[in-house]
């Protein structure tokens, strides 16, 4: 049976000047569709910004920009005991934008530790925007695995096997146990495990050498692949009709 278990709110929009409206580790439930109520069975959710607690460990969630923000939520929630973070991202393809995209991704985990799980849009949502993928997972400072910056695949799965305690003996060894959450994220519980009790001699943490496209290969293949996706969702690729603007 399928269940929702919490609707994250978005914390920091485009405009960053703002944040007045944002209100901080609070929740409060939410009424659901009548379409998700028949397949979930759920009246409501728990809406706003909280964490999920499994009974193993404890998932944070970031959308897009909120990586980019001075005062990212996996600053808080990693000092709050979150041990994996993930980040639904649309995160747009610029020149050389891949190695500060990269750069970050590595800083979320390597002061406090944890898992982080970035992904990325792909392709072109119809206007001059490409979307370039490019998904990552990082622990503790490193990039275990990284998809590809450009492709035609509509779909692509980065999967890595992770353990729990390098993340708590890599906090261990940097706080020394010093630090303390002033604001403790609301938990929403969960009644499963993510690990499993036989893998414990399955290796992990093995780190990549991540991979960059250079300056002149970023030129071509951005393009081009922006212009195949607008193409294909515009059924003009046998007519070769291609809108221009002045």
């Amino acid at each position: 049976m399928f269940k929702s278990f919490c609707i994250m709110k978005h914390l920091y929009a485009n405009d960053l000047s703002d944040h007045s409206f944002i209100i901080h580790r609070e929740i409060e439930e939410h009424y659901l569709p009548e379409i998700i109520h028949s397949v979930t069975g759920q009246e409501t959710v728990p809406f706003g910004d909280a964490v999920l607690a499994t009974k193993d460990t404890c998932l944070g969630s970031e959308i897009c920009e909120e990586l980019w923000t001075g005062n990212s939520p996996h600053i808080a929630m990693s000092i709050d005991g979150v041990e994996i973070f993930t980040n639904s991202s649309a995160s747009h393809h610029v020149l050389r934008k891949s190695y500060l995209r990269a750069d970050l991704i590595k800083t979320a985990t390597s002061k406090n530790g944890g898992i982080y799980l970035f992904a990325n849009q792909k392709g072109c949502d119809g206007d001059r925007l490409y979307y370039d993928g490019c998904a990552m997972i990082a622990v503790n400072g490193h990039i275990v695995a990284q998809g590809s910056q450009f492709s035609l695949d509509d779909v692509e799965v980065l999967i890595t096997t992770q353990d729990l305690e390098d993340v708590r003996a890599y906090r261990s060894d940097k706080t020394s146990g010093k630090l303390t959450a002033n604001e403790v994220y609301p938990r929403v519980h969960a009644n499963f495990t993510l690990s499993l009790a036989d893998d414990v001699y399955v290796p992990s943490f093995q780190p990549i050498q991540i991979r960059f496209h250079t300056p002149e290969e970023e030129i071509s293949l951005g393009p081009a692949c922006w212009l195949w996706d607008y193409l294909r969702r515009s059924s003009q690729v046998r007519q070769r009709e291609i809108p221009t603007a002045a």
